[in-house]
């Protein structure tokens, strides 16, 4: 199960390095279309946008799954491995219930957009599908999370 996540969270590893990339070229184009040819792109706000949300949650499932959110282990050295497991579980349980929260919104949050047919104001692109891949991307963050509380030590030396 663990090599599945692995192998999953990294292609949405490399989907948000194609985010980045998309962003970078977007904006490299508009600001040498800005500064030199006084013509931007009209669109390019919006299409950075959303991808900085892709970028952002096609990260969170690797980062989860490797434990590289931010954390404070003063005194994780100082207790005994049995303690140290159990602020492993705790810290686990609260990114858990962070990213399922934050999934569970933006699952809702895009049937609502669908329905609503909310749309991008320049290109009218429909936003509901970016949401939907975004709630996707929080969903398979959270299950790693679930992981993390059943097993505490998962991700620490992978």
């Amino acid at each position: 199960m663990h090599s599945i996540l692995k192998a999953v969270s990294n292609l949405f590893a490399g989907l948000a390095c194609l985010a980045l990339l998309g962003i970078m070229a977007i904006t490299f184009v508009d600001v040498v279309g800005r500064y030199f040819f006084n013509a931007p792109i009209t669109f390019a706000v919006e299409l950075i946008q959303l991808g900085m949300g892709l970028l952002v949650l096609f990260g969170l499932a690797t980062t989860t799954l490797q434990r590289g959110h931010i954390a404070v282990d003063i005194i994780e050295n100082l207790v005994p491995e049995s303690i140290a497991k159990l602020f492993a579980a705790i810290a686990a349980l609260c990114g858990l219930t962070f990213i399922g929260l934050l999934a569970w919104r933006l699952w809702d949050r895009s049937f609502k957009f669908m329905d609503d047919g909310l749309a991008t104001d320049v290109l009218f692109l429909p936003v509901w599908p970016v949401v939907v891949l975004m709630s996707v991307a929080a969903s398979l963050a959270a299950i790693v999370a679930f992981l993390q509380v059943l097993k505490p030590g998962m991700g620490r030396t992978d």
